[in-house]
């Protein structure tokens, strides 16, 4: 089943009301390009296949305003037990055709422009760090920059994760390189066997895959396992549709902080969801804790619409700024006493900031000890149950 959306289909979604999904324009070469993204997306914003594939989605057009081409990457999959559609009593009849050890750098990508410029790209940006790097690997690595090419010439994405002693997370790598991961056709979105490919990948690392494809094994493994991230599995679904989902190890997990205690505590349970790494909390939860599950969702939501006004509160007085010429002492004399986002509005016009990080950076100030989290919380919604109530309810 081809689940690719169309540029059309793409916008719709950045429309609906409160919708994570945005979309971002640049102009290189006089060429528009259009990427989307999502910001603090919740579970139910994927149901749909489709939207899974706003990670990174990038169409380039002509300069008449015509499609060029649309590059994709790997739609968004989740961690085993996060979703209604990736818990283990969905997923274990499900066909595993193979297991990847999962890097832990950035994801890496290349797009060509209708005048034959090649660009490397992280997911959401082309003069990033890492992109920059990426393209720089391009220009000086024969083997990559080969297949790219033929790529192009056979119209199929190649995925990447690019690693660096530079761009350490949590495990280490000795050199800078890009690692294979997986290849998807650009018109169907179906995921290519890259040993089909072999002869044409000269020295070009490919990601190790494990050799044991059950389900059960492996995660029995994964409790165990050490120094390394987890496991990316490339399954089958009962209608023969490719479906991907991720197990990320204990070890792992707890460099990362990311550790279920941090579930009744609310500062750091926010902070997890305004840094977007809320997906590896939440699986950690077991399967039968529906009552912690859908406490943590209500946490999620509450920061998503509140998040969502104050974007559009400071956006609305960063208007009233450009009105008046985007003068900063006509700004002052008429605003600094009344309006609230005084501060916030000074700091887009003088460090660039946008109005997304800048309503982040708000909350984060709203939130950041437990019982401020915790009265900020109950103004939006008195039905989230702190950790001595649940101990009180069960009792």
């Amino acid at each position: 089943m081809n689940t690719l959306p169309t540029y059309d289909e793409a916008v719709a979604l950045t429309l609906l009301p409160e919708s994570p999904f945005y979309e971002t324009v640049k102009y290189i070469d006089n060429f528009k390009i259009s990427l989307f993204n999502y910001r603090l997306a919740q579970n139910k914003d994927f149901i749909d296949k489709k939207n899974r594939e706003l990670r990174g989605l990038t169409f380039v057009f002509n300069t008449d305003g015509s499609l060029f081409k649309r590059y994709i990457l790997l739609e968004k999959f989740f961690n085993l037990n996060q979703v209604e559609w990736s818990m283990y009593s969905v997923v274990k009849d499900y066909k595993i055709k193979s297991v990847n050890n999962k890097e832990d750098g950035s994801i890496a990508s290349f797009i060509k422009l209708p005048n034959g410029r090649v660009l490397g790209k992280s997911k959401m940006s082309f003069d990033s760090e890492q992109a920059v790097e990426i393209s720089k690997i391009y220009e000086t690595n024969n083997d990559i920059k080969r297949f790219v090419d033929y790529s192009f010439e056979k119209d199929f994405t190649i995925i990447l994760e690019y690693v660096s002693p530079m761009n350490r997370i949590v495990l280490e790598y000795t050199k800078e390189e890009l690692i294979l991961l997986k290849l998807r056709d650009n018109k169907t979105g179906k995921l290519l066997d890259i040993s089909d490919y072999a002869d044409k990948l000269g020295s070009i690392k490919v990601a190790k895959s494990e050799a044991i494809t059950d389900l059960d094994t492996l995660i029995e493994i994964i409790k165990v396992q050490e120094d390394k991230e987890g496991f990316v599995i490339f399954a089958e679904d009962n209608d023969g549709n490719d479906f991907s989902y991720k197990m990320k190890n204990k070890w792992y997990c707890d460099r990362h902080n990311l550790i279920t205690n941090d579930l009744y505590r609310e500062h750091i349970l926010i902070a997890y969801v305004l840094d977007e790494k809320i997906d590896d909390v939440i699986a950690q939860i077991p399967e039968y804790a529906v009552e912690v599950r859908n406490r943590v969702d209500k946490i999620i939501s509450v920061i998503k619409h509140v998040l969502a006004e104050k974007v559009l509160d400071i956006e609305k007085s960063y208007a009233n700024f450009v009105e008046l010429g985007s003068s900063q002492k006509e700004y002052a004399l008429k605003y600094n006493r009344i309006d609230k986002n005084f501060s916030i509005v000074m700091s887009m016009a003088n460090r660039g900031k946008d109005s997304y990080e800048l309503a982040k950076d708000w909350l984060r100030d709203k939130t950041n000890k437990l019982m401020t989290a915790r009265d900020f919380l109950s103004k939006y919604d008195d039905t989230i149950l702190f950790e001595d109530e649940l101990v009180d309810e069960g009792e």
